[in-house]
């Protein structure tokens, strides 16, 4: 009777090879950091996550845990719809719930439809583990997809931090995910898997894009890796230590990063951590890229090209001391104002009020939005100030600097113009841009950063003036 149970073509080599490709599975899975009681195993249903579901349902029930499966249906397949039945095939076997969730991917998005196809797939993984409950989602990747993602990093220029591949626990968007496999070929677990099919009659999906010449990882498979493997056949074993140490390397190069980024940093607010331009050029060129690179990740900014980021630190070091400078990336601007250089994601003041101001009447009140300048206008009253029956209902208009604007700032000393004015309060040449000016007719009765004109009628009590940004700007940067 057991003899019937074989597959039709088997040999004695094929079953002892499956038993030691399960061994090794089990024995991979028992080597994973501790999960919780529930848990989730990503399944697309192709050889390698079924593989998974399959082994990790058994060692789920040694373990006393609850597992479920996640199916994402991309329907970027015609037979995408099939592929979502063979994963709720294979979780009825096993006695497993199901979750599916559809997500569309654009094949036109710029990243490229893998890239663009797998960041549809964390979220959605993301989305069903909130609804479940569960926090730990395992993965299937393995040897041979740690090589193709080592070679792929390589041939598009990543540098040693990106060179760490896939790690065996990472975390995002409030997931942990675990890949217990990237030590096991893949060769072991299509063993397993072709005596689990003959066993049971269950076909895992054939996903035809695998091996698409069209993606990149499609090339890999169909033509390079098999010339490489023919050449050398430990290639796997060798990629993988390259991308361990790779991120040895990167995690040693980062701890020197930050060290020598804490020294030169301070925080500048609102732009948070800002550079100290004389720190940054002390450093060696190589270093000093390096504390670009992690002071921009601090920012939420991804790393620049390397020729950009090359022109971004020549442009620190050779721009003169008293001249601004503004280099953009993306939607951010690294701008160096005297010995900092800060990231500014604002822009200037908005166009559509630019010439002609907002006019408005005071008629007593305490303060005065002004949306379309983006603040209030603050009048408050103090023992000695501005006459308030000289601005009260008159027309008054709040409008940006033209350029050539004069003030006195105190009865003994002459006017003087806003740019030195600014300059010695040390406000950054960007931040005076966004520094509005009360005019009463003709004359400029106060500039916001600076104060109220010293030629203007004066009571007691009187009026001061204050200017609140709805998002305040740097005042001192040096």
């Amino acid at each position: 009777m057991a003899a019937s149970r074989k597959p039709s073509s088997p040999d004695a080599g094929t079953d002892v090879a499956a038993l030691h490709a399960s061994e090794l599975l089990d024995r991979a899975l028992d080597a994973m950091p501790p999960v919780a009681q529930r848990f989730a195993v990503a399944l697309s249903a192709g050889p390698d996550s079924a593989a998974l579901a399959v082994k990790a349902a058994e060692w789920a029930a040694r373990q006393g845990l609850e597992m479920r499966l996640f199916h994402v249906h991309h329907g970027l397949h015609p037979d995408a719809d099939a592929w979502a039945g063979q994963a709720a095939e294979l979780a009825g076997r096993l006695g497993r719930p199901l979750d599916l969730r559809r997500v569309r991917v654009d094949p036109a998005d710029p990243a490229g439809t893998e890239a663009a196809a797998r960041d549809a797939r964390y979220r959605a993984l993301a989305g069903m583990a909130a609804e479940a409950g569960i926090d730990t989602i395992l993965l299937a990747h393995h040897l041979d997809d740690q090589a193709e993602t080592v070679l792929l990093r390589l041939l598009r220029g990543a540098g040693t931090d990106g060179m760490g591949a896939m790690a065996g626990e990472t975390r995002k968007d409030g997931i942990r995910y675990l890949r217990p496999w990237l030590a096991v070929p893949r060769s072991r677990i299509l063993a397993f898997m072709h005596a689990y099919s003959a066993r049971t009659g269950f076909e895992a999906v054939r996903d035809p894009s695998n091996l698409d010449a069209r993606y990149a990882r499609g090339i890999l498979r169909a033509e390079i890796l098999p010339a490489i493997e023919r050449h050398w056949p430990g290639y796997r074993a060798t990629l993988d230590r390259y991308a361990r140490r790779s991120a040895e390397t990167a995690a040693l190069l980062r701890e020197v990063a930050q060290s020598d980024l804490d020294a030169i940093q301070e925080a500048r607010p609102p732009y948070g951590s800002a550079l100290r331009l004389s720190g940054l050029n002390r450093l060696a060129p190589a270093r000093r890229a390096m504390v670009l690179r992690l002071w921009l990740a601090g920012h939420d900014m991804a790393a620049p090209p390397e020729a950009r980021l090359r022109e971004m630190a020549r442009q620190l070091q050779d721009a003169a001391h008293d001249r601004q400078l503004l280099l953009r990336h993306g939607d951010r601007q690294v701008r160096r104002y005297r010995d900092h250089v800060i990231v500014d994601s604002r822009e200037s003041a908005p166009p559509a009020v630019q010439a002609a101001g907002v006019e408005f009447k005071w008629a007593g009140e305490a303060a005065i939005r002004l949306e379309a300048m983006g603040g209030t206008l603050v009048f408050a009253v103090e023992e000695s100030g501005i006459d308030p029956d000289w601005l009260r209902n008159t027309a008054l208009i709040m409008r940006w600097r033209r350029g050539r604007e004069r003030l006195k700032v105190t009865a003994q000393s002459p006017s003087r113009s806003l740019k030195n004015l600014y300059q010695e309060r040390g406000i950054p040449t960007w931040e005076r841009e966004r520094l509005p000016l009360l005019y009463r007719g003709e004359i400029m009765a106060y500039a916001a950063g600076l104060g109220a004109d010293a030629r203007l009628p004066q009571a007691s009590p009187g009026i001061r003036l204050e200017w609140v940004p709805d998002h305040p700007g740097a005042t001192v940067t040096s």
